[in-house]
């Protein structure tokens, strides 16, 4: 197996395996508050999923990169969207909020309920929301998209059902919407990069049982 195989299954495989294990742990914290308990890391998760959304964003790109149609141009422009988008979004909300919430460690009452308003405020304004809004449709476009251009290739029917289910699942990215999205993902393209591998085998031998 090449380096070239290894590394696109790493991709499109691994990574959203990885990225739904790590969903698992995604603190949940509400009231803001609550996430002082939990601080170190939710900033230590969100460093994480920044490099990881990017990465999904490129897994997208590579399972469609040979497809043609509107469908797999709307994949891979709306791809590039996530990719720029949805990492923007988690550093604003999640590192964003994390680090407001750790300088509040050590404070006085008064200055720590100004930062924790502060920290309440990033998930509330207009700019999260609008970055949180993008950056989910475009992850739903883009995974319904790539599904529809997939569904007559390499396992067929069913890589398109999964990658339609995975993008519209992400609804959240943190605990069971992001775990469910990615295994979905990870899934459809297991089938869809060993149909795609098992094809030439196949076809071979289908010719050679016809020149018998």
């Amino acid at each position: 197996m090449s380096q070239h195989t290894l590394a696109r299954r790493a991709l499109v495989i691994g990574v959203p395996v990885a990225f739904a294990v790590l969903s698992l742990f995604h603190p949940m914290p509400d009231p803001v508050a609550g996430l002082a308990e939990e601080v170190d890391w939710w900033i230590t998760q969100h460093a994480l999923q920044i490099p990881m959304f990017v990465l999904m964003g490129c897994a997208i790109l590579a399972l469609g990169w040979h497809s043609r149609g509107r469908a797999a141009v709307v994949s891979r422009v709306t791809a590039i969207v996530f990719i720029g988008v949805y990492p923007a979004y988690d550093a604003f909300a999640g590192l964003g909020s994390g680090y407001l919430v750790q300088r509040a460690e050590g404070t006085d009452a008064a200055t720590r309920s100004v930062l924790f308003e502060a920290a309440a405020g990033i998930f509330d304004s207009p700019i999260n929301t609008a970055l949180y809004v993008v950056g989910t449709l475009a992850w739903m476009v883009s995974v319904v998209a790539l599904g529809v251009a997939l569904r007559h290739g390499p396992g067929g029917l069913a890589v398109s059902i999964l990658f339609v289910a995975s993008g519209i699942a992400l609804v959240d990215h943190g605990g069971v919407f992001g775990t469910v999205s990615f295994t979905l993902f990870a899934v459809g393209a297991a089938l869809h990069t060993f149909a795609r591998t098992s094809a030439p085998v196949l076809v071979t031998r289908s010719r050679e049982s016809a020149d018998q």
